[in-house]
């Protein structure tokens, strides 16, 4: 008898230790995305040698970073707007086309930003150093990457 009370003694504190484990990985999409901004501050500061290109890099990855939170804000808008259209029976064709077009330029120029700032950055880089950030990409970018491209 005593040995059965062992084993679930043992098999409880398995357990408990594999659920205490488990939620170390739920991470937040916003912690995601501010750890993948992290990674690469921290990468270009490792590869960029020269103190003012390094300072102007790291000024254009906090840029890029409000225009990638303003990206996601506007497709975030996007979809909830969309939802809720759709979820009308009372709303008209055009309305709707409205709102579509409306947040198609929206979408468009909130891309057209991030895409300024990603080349200001890229220009900002030499050839190699853009090479070895690209070899760092991080757990934490691949997921923002997915996350904005799910939206």
């Amino acid at each position: 008898m005593k040995k059965v009370r062992n084993r679930y003694a043992i098999l409880l504190c398995v357990t408990a230790a594999v659920t205490a484990c488990g939620g170390k990985d739920n991470v937040s999409p916003a912690d995601t995305k501010s750890q993948a901004f992290d990674d690469l501050r921290d990468e270009v500061r490792a590869v960029v040698e020269d103190p003012a290109r390094e300072a102007q890099a790291i000024l254009l990855v906090d840029t890029l970073e409000q225009d990638f939170m303003a990206l996601h804000i506007v497709l975030e808008k996007r979809s909830s707007r969309t939802r809720e259209l759709n979820a009308d029976y009372d709303t008209t064709r055009a309305v709707f086309d409205a709102h579509m077009e409306t947040a198609l330029a929206e979408l468009r120029e909130s891309r057209r930003i991030v895409t300024k700032t990603q080349l200001a950055l890229l220009d900002a880089l030499s050839p190699e150093e853009r090479e070895q950030i690209d070899r760092a990409h991080s757990k934490a970018m691949t997921a923002t990457i997915r996350s904005m491209q799910a939206i």
